[in-house]
Order: structure tokens, then sequence, then C-alpha cells
């Protein structure tokens, strides 16, 4: 096992990115156009520099707990009682953000490749993948990670410059979409596909160099933004706004229109599979992440017990009545609203109170 395995920067960076793509692979950057229509592109713009000064602010309030995670704050904040709260939290969040995931993913995977194949056992192909990498350790799951990004992030960028020949800057107009408030207020609910943020609260115990912690947030943030925004940019030459019907998947519907002359096609079966693999990533990051607010809770020393009770009460919610309208439904309202009120609110408010109580506490020692 190698749970005490700490990140180098560029491992850092590549886990953030697993997260993004994720994100990417399923139909967030669709959520995105769906609320501000042509205006996605300033809105986009927007919230990314309102983002990266929420970064920055985070860098300057996580100095003073190094080696913390938002769990440890917390209990310094409020207590024990207050960290098991916080705890329960992000274990159920971390559960929901899987669950939309695997349901979405899996899914989109019966309706393309395996439509007369039960979903239990596309569930289970990725379930025996997660055990297996969180019985190995974090170490592994890294490894896997920083060899499955650069390919990855290669695959998307490819299905982007794919509808190069359809670029035109009469389909994003007009700029500032249905309306200015559409964009710049209603537009704000699009925080939630900076949810990488969310990784953040956890990352700095997992560094090897604390101090890395501020490049590795910014450089991630910066690369993810990015990828975001060329997605969306993708999409909206593809997709006509006026159309209601949300795409099956609108990356992979990009990657349907690669061909390299009439000699090398459907090249989206192997982007496809390099999709799975990300998939698998992070949603063993996501177990793994619940597996180590669970010991912080617990003081469990038994890994392997907890990753096989975890990944089984995963599995069991995977199991539960599910269709495609319930998990888009969750994902494009519950849980950005999850996401906006956790991340950009609650956390954030729980750091800037526990500095000013670090600050009080040092005052009053040097006054002793």
């Amino acid at each position: 096992m190698s749970s005490n395995y700490k990140l180098q920067k560029y491992e850092a960076i590549c886990l953030i990115l697993i997260v993004m793509v994720s994100k990417l692979i399923l139909n967030v950057p669709y959520y995105i156009i769906d609320l501000v229509g042509t205006g996605a592109i300033i809105n986009l713009i927007y919230i990314g520099l309102l983002g990266f000064i929420f970064v920055l602010c985070l860098n300057w309030l996580f100095q003073k707990f190094p080696n913390s995670d938002i769990i440890d704050i917390s209990e310094f904040l409020g207590g024990k009682f207050f960290k098991v709260i916080m705890g329960i939290i992000y274990i159920s969040f971390f559960y929901l953000a899987a669950y939309v995931t695997l349901s979405d993913f899996a899914n989109m995977l019966k309706t393309i490749y395996f439509n007369n194949s039960p979903l239990i056992f596309i569930l289970l192909f990725f379930m025996i993948g997660i055990v297996v990498a969180n019985l190995v350790g974090l170490k592994s799951i890294i490894r896997t990670i920083c060899l499955v990004v650069p390919f990855t992030l290669v695959s998307i960028l490819v299905a982007l410059f794919a509808v190069y020949d359809d670029f035109s800057f009469d389909k994003f107009s007009p700029f500032f979409g249905y309306n200015m408030r559409t964009t710049f207020v209603n537009g704000l609910l699009n925080t939630f596909s900076l949810y990488i943020v969310t990784y953040y609260y956890f990352l700095m115990p997992l560094l090897k160099d604390s101090f890395s912690y501020k490049k590795v947030t910014t450089w991630s943030y910066i690369i993810s933004w990015l990828l975001l925004f060329l997605t969306v940019l993708s999409i909206l030459t593809i997709f006509p706004i006026t159309n209601d019907t949300e795409p099956l998947n609108a990356l992979y519907l990009l990657s349907r229109k690669i061909e390299l002359g009439d000699f090398l096609q459907r090249l989206d079966a192997m982007f496809v599979l390099l999709w799975i693999i990300s998939i698998f990533c992070y949603l063993s990051v996501c177990i793994f992440m619940i597996n180590r607010v669970f010991k912080k809770l617990t003081n469990v020393t038994d890994e392997k017990l907890v990753s096989l009770s975890t990944t089984s009460i995963f599995f069991g919610l995977c199991l539960l009545p599910f269709n495609v309208a319930i998990s888009r439904f969750m994902e494009n309202n519950i849980y950005r609203y999850l996401i906006i009120g956790i991340t950009f609110i609650g956390c954030f408010i729980i750091l800037v109170l526990a500095n000013l109580k670090f600050k009080f506490k040092k005052g009053n020692l040097q006054k002793k």
C-alpha cells in the first residue's frame, strides 16, 4: 500500500487535470451553453477571471495551515463535532460526484457500443478497476493518471480542431447571449464547471512540498480553464443554440467528425478508450478521497477494509433505480448548486473564519 505517497508538482497537476477531463467527457460544457447561449464565450472569460481570483485567495488562506486540508481546518475551527459534520458532507459529495459520473458515462457507453448488454456488466467492469486501484494505493493511481493525461489531452484537442473548417464568428453572435443579465448574473451559476477547485481544499497534505501548492493550483487552474474554453468554443461551432435536444455527448460527437483522408476514419473509438481509462482514474480518485476522509473521522487503520467497504457502497448506489433524465437533472441542477454552495461559499467561509481564529490566538499568545 502507498497511502502515504506524496505528490510531485507534475503529478499533482495531472491529478487536477483528470478531474477536469472527466467533466469535459461528460456534458458539462453543454450545460454552460444551455444556460447562457452564445454568451458562453464571454461568460467563461468572466467566471474564469473570478475563479482565478478565488484560487489566489485560497493560496493566501492556506498559508497559515500547511499540511492541512479542509477537514483538519474544520476541526481547528469548530472541534471534532464540526469535523465530523464536514467529513460527512464531503463523503456524501464525493459519492454523488462519482455516482453521477459513472451512471452518465456507463449509459453513454451502453447507448453507443453495448446496446444489448446489461448495464450491470459495465458497472462491474468499472468497479473491479476502482477496487484494484485503491487496494494498490495512491502511487499506482497517480502513475496511471500521469501516463493517461497527456494522451487524453491530445485526443480532446484533436477532437476540438476537427471542427476547424466549420469555424465562423457568425455562430458566436450575439456575443452577450440572450441578454446581459443572463450572461453576467445568472451565468454565475456556471462557476460549477470549475469543480476542480474542490480538490484544492484537499491537496496541501498530499504534496511532497507544501510550498509548491501555489504553483500547482495556479497552473492546473489555467490549463483546465483553457481546455474548458476550447471545448465550449468547439461545441458552439457545431451545435445550434436553438436546438432544445441535449446531445448524447458533445465531445463524442466532436470526435466523430475527425477524418484523416479516406484511409483513417472513426477515430472516436480510440478516443473513447482513452476516455474510459480517464473515467477509471477519476472514479478511483473519488473513492480515494472518500477513504481518506473516512479514515480521518474514524481512525480506522485497515485500508483494505475501508476500500472494499466504500466501493461496495458505491456499487450499491449505482444499482438504484436510474434513468438518464434523472442523472442529467442531478448534474445540471442539484450538483451545480451543491458545488457552488459547498466549494465556493461554505468552505471559503470556513477558511476565512479559521484564519481569523488563528490570528486571534496568535495575538493572545504574543500578549502573554
